[in-house]
């Protein structure tokens, strides 16, 4: 309890001189705060320094959080209640969780040091860090080593670690060079080409770098902790490479690390065109540029300063993943284990569809276009690179937490979970933001829906065992029917809208929830309490949760229930009574359907709370919480989201985002926007096509937050929905905020 409480003593004091700041004074990219969500089981990021969407992000692996911390906790490698660094790592992957007890640390990792150190030290190296002295900011990351008395400075470009180590004069540098995450079982090699170049590769990801100062004695660490004269270090677990460069007098040492996913060649190339002749503070200043350049597009306007921290650094976390994987030629590695160019556009990877399809590229429509093209090109690449008969499912009931996931000759890092990819290949065409020939691409889609759902479950009309993953699939079989139908395929537009509709058979009239089925149709077992999470036939959900489920076809689900007065108590009580889970995806979409079923004013009513206040929050991951929660979901704090809220991929903060505007999209596919209360006065969001798009919320306090009324562009608007397409076009949306409903705008 005192360390925590010291800890947030020095969080707060690092965030001071920035609440002194006039508004005015500060660009988007300063309200960034990466330690957001970086401690224990509370969103699972990191603080390392990276490019948006870079494939480097190195940043520090802390102890004992990514070695032995419980399973809930620092997926990143980081911790930030933690004050031991075992490494400054260059690959990592942060937000998802999911895992037992193993080694979470990152890969390709370094920690400098000084003195001589046991065996023991070099199997599980670790030093202490003043906490009072970690700083970080997008591109930016920073400490200082109180063993050895070293000062660490870190920033990156998008194939490229840079390093700034200031040792204490009188001591002798050295670094340990070494695969990070010993837990896995990657191999690890490195050599000394000369003495002040290196390369080498932890498993598929190569490196080559250099420093600005002389290796003056190179050793090599075996598997035991020993030390052995040596210039190359052969493929290996468990080892290290050490570099002696002497007392450097106060001078810092500076290291330079090209990386590739290719090859070595490519990581020399990669190091070529960004390193060579770069400076650590040019690079940093680049880095500030590049998220500024981004960050900037939505300037939002409102007196509270954490808020728009809480804004920023959403934004800065949708775009950490995917990451780039095409070196700086346009050379890949695909899935299909052969070497592939790209056409002129960035190649992708790194995917968590499951979670992200429902919030974060609805956003990335918005603000980052040309990333999103870039991304669907990389999907057709992926696409064709796949082997669908390995992704085929089994038909029978599968173990709890299953997930398809695009397979080929290799293994792809980091990606996570494609169930849902073709929803936003789909999203995508909609909008315009796909530039590949829809023709070639749809076999492709076809059989990435049939491997997920094969044709045998037509047999059943649903799958047996798994009422949720029927619904999810009827979404997905609803997006191969529309672009079937744009390109003329009359049959398969036939076939895959009947399989749009397999959600209605999983559900049961006698008791209006979704329910499992078996294979010859009868209905299984459903909890006596619908509100607990069984983990039985349902994926992180309980029977409340999953009971909204049909993103697609609202209208046909309020029928089920009797009616929009029969579906509107029920979706009351859901909120009323703390059922609704903030802290995971399943039931995201449900705060919206108020507007659906002509209660706009709830959906106004509990985005705002959502967004800005405390709520009461029953549920973790995988079932009630041990105690209920009272507290913000979204804080500007080291624990920013709910325990056990993983931010998967930047799902959460994307919706967050989404929200803070007063726009959500509900299903991709429909380039429609629900319209809600902004949570500032004016945001402004700069289009791709040179206008402007602002939202005004004139009235907006901490109990004004209904919309009496709203115009665009001086025009009445009377519907609580926008076209993407009239969005598309600019103009300012202004909604004259109240403290009470007014029933009669938006039903």
């Amino acid at each position: 309890m005192r360390k925590s409480f010291l800890l947030s003593l020095i969080f707060l004091a690092a965030l001071a001189p920035f609440a002194a700041w006039a508004s005015d004074e500060r660009a988007e990219v300063d309200y960034v705060n990466p330690f957001i969500c970086t401690q224990g089981d509370h969103g699972e990021w990191h603080p390392a320094a990276t490019r948006p969407f870079g494939a480097v992000n190195l940043g520090p692996d802390t102890y004992p959080g990514s070695l032995i911390a419980w399973g809930g906790a620092a997926h990143g490698g980081y911790d930030w209640s933690d004050s031991m660094v075992r490494g400054f790592s260059h690959f990592k992957r942060g937000s998802s969780g999911g895992t037992r007890i193993i080694d979470r640390a990152g890969w390709f990792s370094i920690l400098p040091f000084t003195g001589e150190r046991s065996h023991a030290w070099y199997r599980t190296p670790m030093l202490s860090e003043d906490k009072a002295r970690e700083t970080a900011s997008p591109g930016y990351y920073s400490t200082y080593l109180t063993e050895g008395g070293i000062a660490v400075e870190l920033t990156a470009d998008v194939h490229a670690g840079f390093h700034r180590y200031t040792f204490t004069p009188g001591s002798e540098a050295k670094i340990l060079i070494y695969q990070g995450n010993r837990g896995s079982g990657v191999p690890f090699s490195c050599q000394l080409l000369d003495n002040q170049t290196i390369e080498g590769h932890v498993g598929e990801w190569w490196f080559y770098a250099t420093f600005d100062h002389p290796v003056l004695a190179s050793l090599i660490q075996d598997e035991d902790g020993f030390l052995h004269p040596g210039d190359c270090l052969e493929p290996s677990t468990q080892t290290g490479f050490i570099c002696s460069f002497g007392d450097l007098e106060g001078q810092p040492l500076n290291i330079r690390a090209g990386i590739s996913f290719t090859d070595s060649q490519h990581a020399r190339d990669n190091y070529k065109a960004e390193c060579q002749g770069a400076t650590f503070d040019a690079k940093h200043e680049k880095a500030k540029e590049n998220w500024q350049a981004i960050l900037g597009r939505i300037a939002v306007e409102s007196p509270d300063e954490d808020l728009k921290t809480v804004f920023y650094t959403a934004l800065y976390h949708s775009c950490l993943l995917p990451i780039v994987q095409s070196d700086v030629d346009g050379t890949y590695l695909g899935m299909d284990n052969a070497l592939h160019q790209t056409g002129g556009h960035v190649h992708y990877d790194g995917y968590a569809f499951w979670d992200t399809f429902r919030s974060k590229y609805q956003l990335y429509a918005l603000l980052v276009p040309e990333i999103y093209r870039d991304i669907v090109r990389s999907l057709g690449d992926i696409y064709e690179q796949t082997d669908y008969d390995a992704c085929a499912r089994p038909c029978k009931p599968r173990t709890y937490g299953y997930s398809y996931k695009a397979r080929g000759k290799r293994y792809v890092w980091p990606n996570c979970r494609s169930e849902h990819q073709l929803m936003v290949f789909t999203d995508a065409y909609v909008k315009g933001l796909c530039d590949l020939d829809l023709a070639s691409v749809y076999p492709y889609i076809r059989k990435e829906a049939l491997s997920q759902m094969p044709a045998w479950y037509d047999t059943f009309g649903y799958i047996p065992y798994q009422p949720d993953q029927t619904c999810e699939y009827s979404w997905d079989s609803w997006c191969v029917a529309y672009l079937a139908r744009e390109l003329g395929e009359a049959e398969d537009q036939a076939f895959f809208s009947a399989r749009a509709a397999y959600w209605k058979n999983v559900w049961d009239p006698s008791i209006r929830f979704f329910r499992a089925r078996a294979a010859d149709g009868s209905w299984l077992d459903f909890p006596d309490d619908p509100t607990e999470d069984r983990r039985k036939y349902t994926y992180e959900c309980t029977g409340w949760q999953m009971r909204w489920h049909s993103l697609h076809d609202v209208p046909s689900l309020i029928d089920l229930f009797g009616g929009r007065r029969k579906f509107l108590k029920e979706l009351h009580w859901f909120f009323e009574n703390n059922l609704y889970n903030a802290g995971n995806q399943p039931d995201l979409h449900t705060p919206f359907l108020f507007n659906l079923a002509g209660e706009p004013w709830e959906t106004q009513k509990w985005m705002n709370a959502l967004l800005t206040k405390p709520t009461i929050q029953r549920y973790g991951t995988h079932g009630f919480l041990q105690r209920p929660i009272y507290d913000r979901v979204y804080k500007a704090t080291p624990d920013g989201y709910l325990v056990e809220m993983d931010d998967d991929y930047g799902c959460m903060a994307s919706w967050f985002a989404m929200g803070a505007m007063g726009l959500f999209q509900l299903c991709p596919g429909q380039p429609v926007y629900q319209l809600f209360s902004p949570i500032f006065d004016q945001v402004t969001i700069h289009l791709e096509n040179n206008r402007t798009l602002t939202l005004e919320a004139k009235g907006l306090s901490d109990d004004s937050f209904y919309i009496q009324s709203a115009t665009f562009d001086g025009r009445p608007l009377q519907a609580s929905h926008i076209a993407h397409e009239t969005l598309m076009e600019g103009g300012t949306l202004r909604f004259e905020l109240g403290p009470k409903p007014n029933r009669r705008w938006g039903k």
